[in-house]
């Protein structure tokens, strides 16, 4: 069976979200971001700085959209944790952090922004004295999402030996395999409960070490930009106006109407999940749809892969190629993973929001 294409009305555009600059604990001006960020040829890229709010340089340079939000965290706090990014804000929220993480969320909603756990589970890196911060500040209403894969929080769990630790910066790829399981076992627990709509990041950071006459930079942009990052379905294209543009790329995340994919594995451009009613699309990524007769989910992926269907955690289905059909039984909360082998090992490639069947 030929499985069906979503119709045109809905524009592809890639991004890297969550990354740092020379404004806090980053190597790199605004400038080379942009720049990496063509190289990789991304539509969009959001710097996140810590408890940093710069704005002034949003705008249009090229073919990339650059947006800036903020890292924001509660400075002093012991232990560490709790990182929320803020995207879509006026005004800089960080001061709001002394008084708790709840009154920050707050106002990034009172901005019009949205906003996403940073890393909600991490593993510390003890041997290079690296800490985890993790998010803490349980319970806590009013944030948009979670970052469910950060390429960082992952690589720097690999970080056990000083072998694997001098492995992994000459050959990070070997490592990389995806999102803590921790993670999407936390997101699925969420998604029980209310929609929660997930982006990936790259939480880079391009940092510069040298030994003796050495010098290296260790995960420049322009890598790091090929690796995880969120794609964003947008209902029309972008029109370079920079209010209308960041107002239906945002709307898009907060909709999750979006998926995140590694796409040093494969270019993940052309990855489709809807749900589909008859010759329909009832929706896609992110949507409510009710549940009704002859409704069916259609996955299609640009290149081969392994392709699981989850129903609130639970895989339900299994197809290994490009494309996976299922009629659906009953309501729940389906999302969809897909894998790829490298290296003889099993590697996350992409992972879809959810669709929500509700009866």
């Amino acid at each position: 069976m030929t499985p069906p294409s979503i119709p045109d009305r809905w524009h592809e555009v890639v991004g890297n979200i969550h990354l740092h600059t020379v404004l806090s604990d980053g190597s790199g001006t605004m400038a080379d971001v942009v720049e990496a960020a063509r190289q990789a040829g991304l539509d969009f890229v959001i710097p996140t700085d810590h408890n940093v709010f710069a704005p002034e340089g949003e705008g249009w340079y090229g073919d990339v959209l650059l947006l800036i939000g903020e890292e924001v965290h509660q400075e002093g706090r012991n232990p560490e944790g709790s990182h929320y990014l803020a995207l879509g804000i006026r005004e800089d929220v960080a001061p709001l952090a002394r008084d708790g993480m709840q009154g920050v969320i707050h106002a990034v909603q009172e901005q019009g922004g949205i906003g996403f756990l940073a890393h909600p589970y991490e593993r510390p890196a003890p041997l290079v004295g690296i800490a985890a911060f993790p998010w803490l500040d349980w319970p806590v209403e009013g944030y948009t999402g979670i970052s469910i894969w950060n390429y960082m929080s992952e690589y720097k769990s690999y970080l056990t030996s000083p072998p694997r630790a001098l492995l992994s910066v000459f050959w990070p790829s070997w490592f990389i395999r995806g999102p803590f399981p921790e993670t999407l076992a936390l997101w699925d627990d969420l998604l029980s409960r209310r929609p929660v709509p997930a982006i990936g990041a790259s939480d880079a950071h391009a940092q510069t070490y040298r030994l003796g006459p050495l010098t290296r930079v260790v995960f420049p942009y322009a890598y790091v930009f090929h690796c995880v990052n969120t794609h964003v379905l947008l209902q029309s294209p972008f029109s370079r106006d920079l209010e209308a543009d960041r107002r239906l790329l945002l709307e898009a995340l907060a909709q999750g109407h979006a998926f995140v994919a590694y796409d040093l594995l494969a270019d993940a451009r052309g990855f489709r999940f809807a749900a589909w009613a008859g010759d329909d699309v009832a929706g896609i990524m992110g949507d409510a749809v009710p549940l009704q007769p002859g409704l069916r989910l259609e996955v299609v992926a640009p290149a081969p892969g392994s392709i699981r269907l989850l129903r609130d955690g639970q895989e339900v289905a299994r197809a290994r190629g490009k494309h996976l059909a299922w009629p659906v039984e009953g309501p729940g909360v389906y999302r969809v993973e897909v894998y790829r082998r490298k290296w003889l090992r099993r590697r996350a490639w992409i992972l879809s929001n959810p669709i929500y069947i509700r009866g």
